[in-house]
């Protein structure tokens, strides 16, 4: 059965990078509700530099994860273990780690997966990679190019939601990496997908929230 979008999802997009940004856009713009966080608990303070976007609840982690129905990581593999302890019971959540798209300029591997079923104890967790520079995945038609992720993880439920919050995106083309034990190699994947983004960062044309 082909999929079709019939609800509005609550989204829990924590991080304030260009890739939970560029999400933001994209997910207002297909209908759902946005919940914005950030690795600091509150999103007022001098470290704060939120770019304001029109139909985002900026929020705590806390309360974004809780008003989610699934939540999706977009900071540096650094910040995992301190947005873990933040989410609270998660336990029957699917997140989505994003980290691998966030350059960080980290040299050491840290298992991102590993941090977060420890501390909050949630085994529907899925690493996701784009492919391309993720400012641009989320426009339509992407220039007539067809756009693809990676997903890396043990558990299908989370693999499966991905797809679907994807295909809200306008992006069907999935590649599965395999298990937690791929991990490894997934992370030399997303480090050359990063030098590529790098690149790419300074032709991004800027985007704007409308309607769908």
């Amino acid at each position: 059965m082909e999929y079709r979008s019939y609800v509005s999802l609550n989204i829990a997009i924590i991080g304030n990078s260009r890739m939970s940004q560029a999400l933001s856009i994209a997910f207002v713009n297909a209908g759902h509700q946005v919940f914005r966080a950030n690795t600091e608990r509150e999103v007022s303070g001098p470290k704060q530099q939120w770019e304001i976007l029109e139909g985002v609840h900026y929020c705590s982690i806390e309360e974004a994860a809780k008003a989610a129905d699934f939540i999706m990581i977009c900071t540096p593999a650094g910040d995992v273990r301190e947005v873990a302890y933040w989410l609270g019971d998660v336990r029957r959540k699917v997140i989505i780690d994003l980290t691998a798209n966030v350059p960080n300029g980290i040299s050491a591997t840290i298992n991102t997966i590993g941090a977060i079923n420890a501390i909050t104890g949630s085994e529907h967790i899925v690493k996701l990679l784009s492919l391309y520079n993720h400012e641009n995945i989320f426009k339509p038609l992407f220039g007539g190019k067809a756009v693809q992720v990676v997903l890396a993880g043990d558990s299908r439920k989370a693999k499966e939601m991905a797809k679907i919050i994807c295909k809200e995106l306008n992006i069907d083309k999935f590649h599965d990496f395999g298990s937690t034990e791929h991990i490894a190699l997934f992370d030399e994947l997303s480090k050359c997908c990063r030098s590529m983004i790098k690149i790419n960062y300074t032709q991004v044309q800027p985007v704007t929230i409308g309607k769908r």
